[in-house]
């Protein structure tokens, strides 16, 4: 296929500094991440759509815009038509590099399915679509279209070559994501959905200041199976001690006796 030219990676390396700059940012950049690929290829539309394992559309942007919202029949005909599908299902890979339209079927063929009547295939003929994935089971669909000339091969080099500053956007935004999740769960919360009933009876006690054997004579138990609910209090938490363990949920730590 060749290679990009000096200028060509000077602007993915642009594209891809710009994306790292905006990934922290509390609004997705999909607008105008699509209007500056749509540029650099010379396409005059593009989209950009999250799917889950089941196939259920998530997150979905198209510029110029606005988003295309299909009927459930319509989703049905681009499950069953959309030649990008056949080539991830023909290739056993759901996760294909940027490939063209006349890459994956013969669009002469094509032309004759109701999914190119649907997706207005005589305006804007000519496709480019590369799938990546996402959290486990997601799956990123990038997508640019235009009319006039087909793509060229520089064309997909340049697409494939911005997939990698995609996927680590995709993926410091999930991170963040789980980060303030986390952070805005209740302490109540945490403690709820991971420490059984006997767990936080012995984390309550701890808090109150209590020993193992304490905790023991109290609950009827022995020392040993304090200490054994304690540490699967720590593995749950993720913690390694009783006062981290307080803290991570919400409990007061004793105080010291004098």
């Amino acid at each position: 296929m060749g290679r990009l030219s000096r200028a060509d990676l000077e602007a993915v390396l642009s594209l891809a500094g710009e994306l790292g700059a905006a990934a922290p940012e509390s609004q997705r950049a999909d607008q105008w991440l699509l209007e500056r690929v749509c540029v650099l290829l010379s396409a005059e539309a593009g989209g950009y759509s999250q799917f889950d394992a089941s196939g259920t559309l998530h997150q979905d942007a198209e510029y110029p815009g606005p988003a295309f919202i299909p009927t459930e029949a319509e989703w049905e005909v681009f499950r069953t038509q959309n030649p990008f599908c056949q080539e991830a299902i023909r290739t056993r890979n759901p996760y294909i590099p940027a490939r063209r339209l006349t890459d994956v079927v013969d669009v002469r063929e094509f032309r004759r399915t109701e999914l190119w009547e649907l997706t207005g295939g005589n305006n804007l003929p000519h496709t480019i679509q590369m799938r990546m994935p996402g959290e486990p089971g997601d799956k990123w669909v990038f997508e640019v279209d235009r009319s006039g000339r087909n793509f060229s091969d520089r064309d997909v080099m340049v697409l494939n070559a911005v997939r990698s500053s995609l996927l680590a956007y995709e993926a410091h935004r999930a991170v963040a994501d789980k980060v303030s999740r986390l952070q805005t769960t209740s302490a109540d919360a945490i403690a709820d959905a991971g420490l059984s009933t006997r767990e936080n009876q012995v984390l309550d006690m701890v808090a109150e200041g209590a020993s193992n054997s304490r905790i023991a004579e109290r609950l009827w138990i022995s020392p040993g199976t304090v200490r054994k609910h304690l540490e699967h209090v720590y593995l749950k938490l993720a913690v390694n001690n009783r006062t981290a363990a307080l803290a991570r949920t919400g409990r007061t730590t004793p105080a010291p006796h004098h």
